[in-house]
């Protein structure tokens, strides 16, 4: 964040008024290490949201400055992954859908004009546990916060995203055998349908492994053993234990609790 912010600042003096972490490290669950390599990494991502006074132009030199700033930023330090969004105090009230494209960076990689991030979850994480770096605080910003339209996206994503995800990785497939067997899949399905779960029985945020712990006490005991691995492998053995010998009764028994904990999800009543 110092190299991100003073890089930018010798490059577009006043261009950054607002910096914020949201994400694992604004949750409280950042890890920066983690079991695998490049995009079956157990490892967290830093996640920001970067806000300017007014709308930074394409060709401009402002843009010049982030994707500079970016670069050496990434440069210096590839890993864990410094993904976030830069917008400005009009898009935050805006919300997601206000937003147009927006200068951004996902898996380090950044794009002069993109969406990612750009969802009710990043917005409703800003306004609720955003880390503040410069600028107001979130509570005292006008910041696009809509719970309903959280909720909504939630169960798209579910339906639109998890249910067809849990599908494919089904396929014996070379490649969706690769994934089902690495140690990123577990932390990824189990915890992260975990999370969607919790939001719409709770109506609140919380992390990966607030979600994994949340399963631990609320869904059956079945399930106790995958979850354990899953917190395992995202804590790096600080959380859970470590019991499957064979990876693939592993991915086993992580289709079988997504697919028994998407339908769980998409049961549970409108309002929580």
């Amino acid at each position: 964040m110092e190299l991100f912010l003073t890089a930018v600042d010798e490059l577009a003096p006043g261009l950054v008024t607002g910096f914020y972490l949201v994400g694992s490290v604004a949750l409280g669950d950042f890890h920066p290490r983690g079991a695998g390599r490049g995009r079956l990494s157990t490892a967290s991502d830093i996640d920001f949201v970067a806000v300017t006074d007014s709308r930074v132009e394409r060709e401009s030199r402002e843009m010049a400055a982030l994707a500079e700033a970016h670069a050496r930023t990434v440069a210096r330090f590839p890993r864990p992954h410094f993904d976030g969004a830069v917008l400005t105090w009009t898009d935050l009230a805006a919300g997601p859908d206000g937003c147009p494209d927006v200068p951004c960076a996902q898996e380090s990689r950044f794009t002069p004009a993109g969406r990612s991030g750009l969802n009710p979850v990043m917005f409703c994480e800003l306004a609720g546990h955003g880390i503040t770096v410069r600028g107001p605080q979130p509570v005292e910003v006008d910041l696009w916060a809509d719970q309903n339209a959280l909720r909504a996206f939630t169960v798209d994503n579910l339906r639109t995203y998890w249910r067809p995800w849990w599908q494919q990785k089904q396929q014996r497939s070379a490649l969706s055998l690769a994934i089902g067997l690495s140690p990123w899949f577990p932390v990824w399905a189990v915890l992260g349908v975990s999370r969607l779960h919790h939001l719409l029985a709770t109506g609140t945020m919380t992390s990966k492994c607030g979600a994994g712990r949340y399963a631990q006490n609320e869904f059956d005991p079945r399930w106790q053993r995958i979850i354990a691995e899953s917190l395992s492998l995202r804590t790096d053995g600080t959380e859970g234990r470590r019991t499957y010998r064979n990876p693939l009764a592993r991915r086993r028994d992580t289709l079988a609790f997504l697919d028994t904990t998407i339908d769980a999800a998409l049961a549970l009543p409108a309002e929580s």
